[in-house]
């Protein structure tokens, strides 16, 4: 039987830790949250294997790595209001919730959401509300938020998404253009003049998030 909450600590200790996270809520949040749950049954022996993790329905958890360099990287705060877009069983959520005010946790997929909404009251974590909707529209009725989370890569942001960034707002999600198997980690922040930039981080190999692919290019 596999004991989970060593593999968590290992997770933590020889993967999180030594890529250089540092901020030690992440550290607390990765050790705290087990993760096995969040994956079907017969993959929980794998799930703290430094890969993305299939749960099916086109949904996956980001390998460990991936996620706490990006959430290191837009530093959430405790008043933070985020959107948490594509969240499957709720891990990425979960994840979130002891750093900061409220989750808006976004799914489209009720298998998913029911399981999710389980696990958070399994776990007490009463944070979060999930809502569903399309994902690339994201959550227009609580905008604006002060930081929108991409579970997955994606061609490109939609602009919709981009406009429910608060003044000084970060996104945070993996750029990956059509034809390449290794997409980019990417923040854009909002400055207080309502401009969108971005900043490109680091190499990262996760699949498309479910309705953000690249779109077919027009023929004649």
């Amino acid at each position: 039987m596999t004991d989970f909450i060593q593999a968590r600590k290992n997770m933590v200790d020889c993967q999180i830790h030594p890529s250089g996270i540092v901020d030690g809520w992440i550290l607390e949040s990765f050790q705290n949250i087990p993760r096995e749950l969040f994956v079907p049954e017969k993959l929980q022996g794998i799930a703290y294997t430094d890969e993305n993790i299939d749960i099916g329905q086109g949904r996956f958890l980001m390998e460990p790595i991936v996620h706490a360099k990006l959430l290191q990287a837009v530093a959430p705060d405790k008043s933070d209001v985020v959107l948490d877009i594509g969240v499957g069983t709720g891990y990425s959520s979960a994840i979130l919730c002891p750093n900061v005010s409220t989750v808006v946790a976004l799914e489209n997929n009720k298998r998913q959401m029911d399981k999710a909404t389980r696990l958070w009251e399994k776990l007490d974590i009463c944070t979060i509300a999930l809502i569903e909707s399309e994902l690339n529209d994201g959550e227009v009725k609580h905008a604006p938020y002060n930081l929108i989370m991409i579970n997955g890569a994606v061609a490109e942001v939609p602009t919709i998404i981009l406009d429910q960034l608060e003044l000084g707002g970060r996104l945070a999600t993996v750029i990956k253009k059509p034809g390449q198997s290794v997409g980019c980690a990417t923040i854009f922040v909002k400055d207080l003049q309502g401009e969108v930039s971005s900043k490109p981080l680091f190499d990262a190999g996760i699949p498309y998030l479910q309705g953000f692919e690249p779109q077919p290019a027009f023929q004649f």
